[in-house]
């Protein structure tokens, strides 16, 4: 699952309530003294490059999920089993070649969002549920020109199976949206938002209490970090040195806080945050990083715990994983036969964390195909 957040409300019910007591107690019990790494590939995976398997989700019972690249350049999803059963699967609508089935994130029910794109290269929203079944979705107002590949994106899920994304319209510019599991959408915009080109409101990450995070782009293109509460108040943040820019994550966890990764304009380093519900924010860089603009830090998700993953960029333009923890301890890691070729921003990088700290990862060897990989902690 990828964002979870808030602490528990008399909204969320007591069984949550017991999963999150369940949920820290199996982490607190995980401590990354040794780690353990799974290398792995879905079935019918190309071997070329940019074919290959790409993993987006891992819930707590160690579910992935994630699309899957053929010889034929064709893309399909896949759900993969923590004892390495694959189910593949293709949206009814979806064009493998033309578009793709790519789902986004799972949660820890095993329902599956994400989006699809058609023979039109237009974007649609989708969930696979556990028993195969599939429910596709259109967010009211997403434009629909053919070869655009406008329409709607599906980013996150919660374990209630409320869905936040964003679509773009017909005049590309972007809105965020929720869906709740009778179907019902609602769209929404960040009051500081711009309408211009490429302006809007951008949803990243949602939690169990229905609070959804992301980044808001105003009229002069400046960029913030939001939060909307499940009643629809929005309230905005900045990092240290802003002017400056959000990356492409921000995510909020089941205790209320956020972590993401932002453009610092003084460096252009990426550079990773995490914002306490307090306000408070840490600013954090893995170590091995190089000095030059569009380096740094990217975390692409974090756990309840606060246990971020993602990958860093080092002097050469490579990319390695990252791990760390919310008290600062940090593991880098490199895949065996990852890509090593200065100035490819490739290489390997976490893209999803579990409760109990797993992490889903890719990876891309020497051919530029990619792999998925599996961290684990181990004590």
């Amino acid at each position: 699952m990828q964002t979870p957040s808030g602490p528990c409300k008399q909204s969320i019910s007591f069984k949550f309530c017991a999963a999150l007591v369940v949920f820290a107690a199996i982490a607190s019990a995980t401590r990354a003294q040794a780690q353990h790494l799974i290398v792995f590939d879905a079935p019918g995976a190309g071997t070329s490059a940019y074919q290959g398997t790409q993993p987006s989700g891992i819930n707590i019972r160690g579910e992935i999920t994630g699309n899957v690249t053929d010889s034929n350049y064709g893309t399909h999803g896949f759900v993969r089993t923590p004892g390495g059963k694959f189910t593949e699967f293709d949206v009814p609508g979806a064009d493998p070649v033309a578009g793709c089935t790519c789902p986004e994130a799972i949660n820890d029910f095993g329902v599956v969002a994400g989006e699809y794109v058609d023979s039109n290269s237009i974007q649609h929203g989708f969930l696979r549920y556990p028993d195969g079944r599939f429910a596709t979705f259109d967010a009211p107002g997403a434009g629909d020109a053919p070869g655009s590949y406008q329409g709607t994106w599906s980013a996150v899920i919660n374990d209630f199976g409320v869905v936040a994304g964003d679509y773009w319209d017909a005049n590309f510019n972007t809105h965020g949206y929720v869906r709740t599991p009778d179907g019902k959408i609602t769209t929404f915009e960040d009051p500081s938002a711009g309408a211009g080109l490429y302006q809007g409101t951008w949803p990243y990450g949602i939690n169990n209490a229905g609070a959804i995070t992301g980044a808001v782009t105003d009229p002069g293109s400046g960029s913030h970090g939001f939060v909307r509460t499940a009643n629809g108040h929005f309230f905005n943040f900045d990092f240290p040195g802003f002017p400056s820019t959000p990356s492409n994550s921000a995510f909020i966890n089941d205790l209320g806080v956020i972590a993401g990764s932002y453009v610092a304009q003084d460096t252009g380093l990426n550079v990773g945050f995490e914002r306490l519900p307090d306000g408070k924010m840490t600013t954090f860089q893995a170590p091995g990083i190089g000095a030059q603009a569009n380096a740094g830090t990217n975390v692409m998700a974090m756990n309840l715990q606060g246990t971020t993953t993602g990958f860093y960029t080092d002097s050469n333009f490579e990319n390695h994983s990252f791990v760390r923890l919310a008290n600062g301890r940090t593991w880098t890691f490199s895949i065996p036969g990852q890509l090593a070729v200065p100035g490819s921003n490739l290489g390997s990088g976490g893209f999803s964390i579990n409760a109990r700290g797993q992490v889903a990862g890719r990876w891309h060897d020497a051919n530029y195909a990619g792999h998925a990989y599996l961290w684990l902690p181990e004590d």
